[in-house]
């Protein structure tokens, strides 16, 4: 045996032992590392969660914020209940600090902005089965109510609890259709609105951007009547009232302003112009026959409009008025058709924009009935402008008395207001 002494197995220190430093890090107002505590079930490692706060742009340090952080799974949801209080609560007095030793420089680094997380679950299949009972319960309290109804209520009750049952749509019928309709409602472009206009007035041209070619002469008056008036004599008359006593009705003072102005006008113009106004003139004749039309013949009638050509008399009882046996009726669909023509014609001769209070003389009608007509064919009814108002010396009080009716291209019609049924 040796006598030599064992050799200690202890590590003697060869240096003198240095002092740690121990360093606080700044704190923190973002997201950073957390400590969490899953009292009961623990998630997977692999399970990602996400840190909300209530003050996004806060200045204030992470732990003093009130936060949540929460995670899911396919079965279970993750949340935690101790930071989302505006004042401290269980677990928010008790705080973890990470640190991180560097033996290259014997330093202890803490950071203190990593807040402590008591995390709860709930299963989402629970979560479904609950509304589901809640759903029940409440559809069974209903139909209970309703048997109640039916054994002792009134009969307004009675009615209004079958009425219910009536209106009731069975949801899990309809899970069949459902991607039908789906398809359908996808499948159809969606709908733009384009202007429509009445069945009484001319047919419009809808794709013109010019206001003058909006309601054509063929749309106002057919060829064989445009052909069939003759405006020599009016023209060849030796003074304005001669020529109105030319035209089938006499009495419309616009349509006289109208005529001088056409005749002081260029000569190329004359023509088109007065069998314009001469047409005016027809319709206006006819309108003043109103309710006796029916007790008139056709030969009466002739008699009645005498001086004007057969083509137009023609057209006009054929597209103004109702046959009733041997006779002819003028209807309110009829009278409110010849007020469209009468305006729309008047429009035309003034250059797409008149002056709706002297047509409503001439047609001896309220002017904001004539309004409605004029908005009817696609016009705005304004007041006149400062600089025209100016121009003519009128007050605003004035020019609200006379309204303007302006025709503008593409034309756009007013919607038709729908009533529901009367409420008893």
């Amino acid at each position: 045996m040796s006598n030599t002494a064992p050799r200690s197995k202890k590590r003697k220190s060869t240096a003198q032992d240095i002092p740690v430093q121990i360093a606080l890090d700044e704190s923190g107002t973002s997201a950073g590392p957390a400590f969490v505590n899953f009292p009961s079930v623990r998630p997977a490692k692999k399970t990602a969660f996400t840190l909300f706060s209530r003050e996004v742009a806060s200045s204030s340090d992470l732990t003093k914020q009130r936060t949540i952080i929460a995670g899911e799974t396919g079965d279970v949801e993750y949340y935690s209940t101790n930071r989302d209080y505006q004042k401290g609560g269980e677990g928010s007095d008790c705080q973890y600090l990470p640190a991180l030793y560097d033996p290259s420089t014997n330093t202890l680094t803490i950071h203190p902005s990593t807040p402590l997380y008591l995390m709860t679950h709930r299963v989402k299949r629970l979560i479904v089965a609950q509304s589901l009972a809640d759903a029940d319960v409440g559809s069974a309290y209903k139909q209970m109510r309703n048997d109640l109804g039916e054994a002792f209520g009134t009969r307004k009750a009675k009615t209004r609890i079958r009425a219910e049952e009536r209106n009731r749509v069975d949801v899990g019928a309809m899970e069949g259709a459902k991607g039908h309709l789906m398809a359908s409602i996808e499948g159809k472009a969606p709908a733009t609105e384009t202007p429509v206009a009445s069945e009484t007035i001319p047919v419009p041209n809808l794709a013109t951007d010019n206001p003058l070619n909006v309601y054509s002469r063929q749309a106002l008056i057919p060829d064989d009547e445009y052909s069939a008036i003759s405006v020599s004599a009016i023209i060849q008359a030796p003074d304005d009232r001669s020529r109105s006593q030319l035209l089938p009705w006499s009495r419309g003072r616009w349509l006289e302003a109208k005529m001088k102005s056409i005749i002081a006008g260029p000569k190329d113009e004359r023509k088109p112009k007065l069998k314009y106004v001469y047409y005016v003139s027809s319709l206006h004749k006819f309108l003043s026959l109103g309710g006796a039309l029916a007790k008139l013949s056709p030969a009466e009638i002739q008699e009645k409009c005498a001086g004007m050509p057969v083509q137009v008399l023609s057209g006009l009882l054929s597209r103004f008025a109702e046959p009733n046996g041997k006779h002819y009726i003028i209807s309110d669909k009829s009278r409110a058709k010849i007020l469209a023509w009468i305006c729309c014609i008047c429009l035309v001769l003034d250059g797409c924009t008149v002056e709706c209070g002297k047509i409503a003389k001439d047609l001896s009608m309220p002017e904001n009935k004539v309004n409605t007509i004029f908005k009817s064919l696609g016009c705005a009814v304004d007041v006149l402008s400062v600089a025209e108002r100016e121009k003519r010396g009128m007050s605003l009080q004035e020019a609200q008395a006379n309204m303007r009716a302006v025709l503008k291209a593409p034309v756009k019609y007013p919607k038709i207001g729908r009533r529901g049924p009367v409420k008893r």
